[in-house]
C-alpha cells in the first residue's frame, strides 16, 4: 500500500489533507440519516470531498509518512511525487483509479476528473466502529374513542320519594341553626363570643361612664381611728371600733384665729415649724435620694412656704409644704396649695 494508508489516517484527525500535485481531500460533518429506500439508519460521520485546485504542498502528508517509516522529510516528499505519478499513469491507461477506503477517481465524458468517495468510511472518531442499523417501522396505536354514557333521567316515582327526605333534612337544619342562634343570644353578654353574631338585631356597644363622685384625697398611713375636730387637749380614744383598748392622746391646744382680711389671694393656715405635736403634714414629695429632698425643701422655702423635711419614711425622705396641729387647718392648707398649682400635694398623718 502506498500513501493511501497515511491519507486515510490523516482524514480522521484533519479536515483538509493535501496531496502535492494531485489535489486536496476535504471532510464535512454529517449527522445521522435515514435511508428509506434500503430501510437503514446510518450513524453520524464526515462526508469526503475532493478539490483538484489544492495542489500546494503543506508538508502534512510528507511529515506523517516520514515519522511513520522513520525516513527524512525530503525522502518522503520524493516518494509522494513518485506515487502521484503512478496514479496519473493508471488513470490515463484505464480511465479509472481506485484508492482503498477513500474512493474512486474517473474521467467524465468531457475528460474532467471526478471523485466518488467511499460511503462506508465515516472519518469521525466518535462514531468509529458504528454500523448502519435496520430501520423497523413502529405501528402507532390508535386510541379508542371515549364513549360517555348520558345520565339516565330519574323516574318520577323515585323523585317523589326523595322529596320528603329533602324536606326533613331542611327542617332539621333550620331547627339546629335556630337553636344555635338563640344560644348565642342568651350567652352574648356572659363571656361567649360568636364573632359578632346577633340574629335579633344590633345592640349598642357598652360605653364607659365616669364616676360622678370626686375621689377623696389620698391619705398615706392614716390612722385606724378618727380624731375629733374640737375640742383639743388630752383625750382618751379607742384604737378601733367596738374595742375596749383605748389610748390617751394629747391633741394640743387650738390655734388662735387670725383676723380675716378681704383679699382675692388664697389664705393658708399658718403652719407650725418644729412643733413636736404637729401631726398633719401636707407632703410635696418623697425622695430616695436625700439631696433631691434638700433641693425641693430649698425651692419651697424660696416660694414662701414654711417647708420642713420630715424623718425618713421607710426608704423615702418626705418634704412637706408645712406641718399642722389641726386636721382642719391641714386640709384647708392642702386645698390652697393645690389651687396654687401643686395638684400632687397630699396629706400625711403621723
Amino acid at each position: 500500500m502506498g500513501i493511501e494508508r497515511d491519507l486515510h489516517d490523516l482524514l480522521y484527525c484533519h479536515d483538509c489533507v493535501i496531496v502535492p500535485q494531485w489535489g486536496g481531500f476535504l471532510t464535512h460533518y454529517r449527522s445521522a440519516r435515514l435511508d428509506e429506500a434500503r430501510k437503514l439508519v446510518h450513524p453520524p460521520g464526515k462526508d469526503l470531498n475532493f478539490n483538484r485546485h489544492l495542489v500546494r504542498n503543506d508538508g502534512l502528508l510528507a511529515d506523517h509518512m516520514a515519522k511513520r517509516e522513520g525516513i527524512g522529510f525530503d525522502v518522503a516528499t520524493a516518494r509522494i511525487d513518485l506515487e502521484v505519478e503512478g496514479w496519473r499513469n493508471t488513470l490515463e491507461r484505464s480511465g479509472r483509479l481506485e484508492l482503498p477506503s477513500i474512493g474512486v477517481f474517473f474521467r467524465d465524458a468531457e475528460e474532467n476528473l471526478q471523485f466518488d468517495p467511499d460511503k462506508r468510511t465515516g472519518y469521525w472518531k466518535d462514531a468509529f466502529g458504528l454500523r448502519p442499523l435496520a430501520a423497523v417501522p413502529v405501528e402507532r396505536m390508535k386510541q379508542a374513542p371515549i364513549i360517555r354514557e348520558l345520565s339516565k333521567p330519574v323516574p318520577a316515582e323515585k323523585a317523589d320519594r326523595r322529596a320528603p327526605v329533602l324536606w326533613a333534612a331542611a327542617t332539621l337544619a333550620a331547627v339546629v341553626f335556630g337553636a344555635a342562634a338563640f344560644y348565642a343570644y342568651r350567652l352574648g353578654g356572659q363571656g361567649a363570643q360568636w364573632s359578632g353574631l346577633d340574629p335579633f338585631g344590633p345592640r349598642p356597644a357598652p360605653t364607659y361612664a365616669a364616676a360622678a363622685e370626686v375621689a377623696a384625697p389620698v391619705v398615706a398611713n392614716a390612722g385606724v381611728f378618727t380624731l375629733p375636730e374640737e375640742p383639743l387637749g388630752v383625750r382618751v380614744l379607742p384604737l378601733t371600733t367596738n374595742d375596749s383598748v383605748s389610748l390617751t392622746v394629747d391633741l394640743g391646744r387650738p390655734a388662735p384665729m387670725e383676723a380675716v382680711r378681704e383679699t382675692t389671694a388664697v389664705v393658708m393656715p399658718k403652719a407650725e415649724v418644729n412643733a413636736p405635736h404637729a401631726r398633719f403634714h401636707v407632703i410635696g414629695g418623697c425622695f430616695a435620694q436625700p439631696e433631691n429632698a434638700a433641693k425641693l425643701l430649698a425651692d419651697l422655702r424660696s416660694k414662701g412656704y414654711p417647708a420642713v423635711q420630715l424623718k425618713q419614711y421607710g426608704q423615702l425622705t418626705p418634704v412637706a409644704f408645712g406641718s399642722y396641729v389641726s386636721r382642719k387647718d391641714a386640709l384647708e392648707a392642702m386645698a390652697a396649695i393645690r389651687k396654687d398649682g401643686a395638684s400632687a400635694a397630699w396629706l400625711l398623718v403621723r
